[in-house]
C-alpha cells in the first residue's frame, strides 16, 4: 500500500475534490463553486485553504479549512473552520480524514481550529485526536418555526417521501423589503463598513465583517439565488445584519429557509431591532413557500430577541457537531452565532437554484 502524503491544496486539485465530494453523497458543488469556496475568502491570507491526502499520485482525501478574523478590544484572532473531511472510499485502510483532521489541528498560523457543523460520522474522529465537544448542549441545539406541518407529516408517514418534495422557480428570490415598527429593514448596500463594525459588542469576541466579506457569501457560483442579507435600522442606526438562505437538506426532502448569518448590537435597542428582524425572518420564510425555518445556535442570541417570535420549537442533534481545539484564554468567552459556521457553502442549493456543471 502506498503511503499517504498530506499537502496544501492547490487549484489542481479541483476535479478530485469534486470526484470525491460527489462520491461521499455531500451536497453537489461543481468546479467553479469550489474555487470560490476555497480560493476567493478574503479572509483567507496565507493560512491553507485546506489540505489533500495523496497516495500513489493520487488524491484520496481532502480536508477544507475556511479562516474567519475576529477582534475582541485591541486583541485580533484567527479562527479556522474546518468543513468537508472527504475520502476516496475505494481506498480503505489509509486513515487519510484521521491524517488530514491532525494535520488540520496541528496548523501553525491559527488561534483555533474549530468545527461548529461536523456530521456524526466524524465527531469520534475529532474527539479521538484531541477536539473538545467544546460547546455541549448550546452546540447542538436548533431554533424551528414549522409553516407546513402537513406536508411534513405526510413526508414522515411510511412511503411518503414524495410528498416533502417542493421545487422552487428558478428565479426565486426572497422577498425582504419592508418594516416592524420603527425598525427599517433594508439591503446589505445601504450599509457602511463603519456601520458594520460598530455591531460588534465591547468585551466580547466578535467577527470582523465588512461589504468585501459580505458580498463574497453572497458570490456563490453554482447558486442561481436564494440568498438574502438583511439590515435593520432604527432611528437610522444600524443594529442588526443577517443573512437567510433557502435550502434542503437532502434532495428528496422539502426546501426550508436558513439563517446562516447574524449580527447585532447587545445595547436595548439592538434587542429591539433583532427581534424586529427575527419575525421578518419568519414572515419572509413563511411568505416564500418554505416548509420551516431555522437558527443555529439560539442560547447565544441576547435575553428577549426570540421571545417575539414565537411558537418555535427547540430541536437538538443527537451528536455533538461543535469541536475546538484551543489553547488561547481569550477565546473561552466566544459565543459563535450561524456566520461563524460554514453554513453558506456547506449547505445543499435546491435543484431549481443549482447552477453548476
Amino acid at each position: 500500500m502506498a503511503a499517504v502524503a498530506i499537502r496544501q491544496v492547490s487549484e489542481a486539485d479541483l476535479p478530485a475534490i469534486v470526484r470525491l465530494v460527489d462520491s461521499c453523497g455531500f451536497p453537489a458543488r461543481s468546479l467553479e463553486g469550489w474555487r470560490w469556496v476555497l480560493f476567493g475568502n478574503p479572509d483567507q491570507g496565507d493560512i491553507a485553504p485546506g489540505w489533500v491526502a495523496e497516495s500513489g499520485g493520487r488524491v484520496s482525501g481532502f480536508l477544507g479549512n475556511f479562516v474567519n478574523r475576529y477582534r475582541c478590544g485591541t486583541e485580533n484572532y484567527v479562527i479556522a473552520t474546518g468543513h468537508t473531511v472527504v475520502t476516496d472510499r475505494a481506498q480503505t485502510g489509509q486513515l487519510a480524514g484521521l491524517k488530514l483532521i491532525r494535520h488540520g489541528l496541528a496548523q501553525p498560523d491559527v488561534d483555533a481550529f474549530v468545527t461548529l457543523n461536523n456530521n456524526a460520522l466524524s465527531a469520534p474522529l475529532l474527539a479521538r485526536v484531541g477536539a473538545r465537544a467544546w460547546l455541549g448542549q448550546r452546540g447542538r441545539e436548533w431554533a424551528e418555526w414549522v409553516f407546513r406541518p402537513d406536508q411534513m407529516l405526510l413526508a414522515a408517514w411510511p412511503g411518503g417521501d414524495g410528498a416533502e418534495r417542493f421545487d422552487c422557480r428558478a428565479d426565486f428570490a426572497f422577498d425582504i423589503s419592508g418594516r416592524r415598527g420603527e425598525v427599517v429593514f433594508e439591503p446589505l448596500d445601504t450599509v457602511s463598513d463603519e456601520e458594520l463594525a460598530a455591531l460588534a459588542p465591547a468585551g466580547h469576541m466578535s467577527r470582523q465583517i465588512s461589504q468585501a466579506t459580505l458580498r463574497y457569501r453572497t458570490a456563490d457560483p453554482d447558486r442561481r439565488g436564494g440568498m438574502e442579507y438583511v439590515v435593520a435600522r432604527l432611528e437610522g442606526r444600524v443594529l442588526a445584519v443577517a443573512a437567510l438562505l433557502l435550502t434542503k437538506a437532502a434532495p428528496g426532502r422539502l426546501d426550508h429557509a436558513e439563517v446562516v448569518d447574524w449580527a447585532g448590537s447587545p445595547c436595548a435597542d439592538g434587542v429591539r431591532a433583532q427581534s424586529a428582524l427575527l419575525r421578518h425572518f419568519v414572515g419572509v420564510s413563511r411568505r416564500a413557500g418554505a416548509s420551516r425555518m431555522r437558527l443555529h445556535f439560539p442560547a447565544h442570541l441576547p435575553d428577549g430577541v426570540l421571545k417575539g417570535a414565537r411558537p418555535l420549537l427547540r430541536r437538538v442533534h443527537g451528536h455533538d457537531p461543535c469541536h475546538a481545539k484551543t489553547s488561547h484564554a481569550g477565546l473561552t468567552s466566544w459565543k459563535p452565532g450561524p456566520g461563524d459556521a460554514d453554513y453558506f457553502f456547506a449547505f445543499r442549493i435546491p435543484p431549481a437554484l443549482f447552477r453548476g456543471a
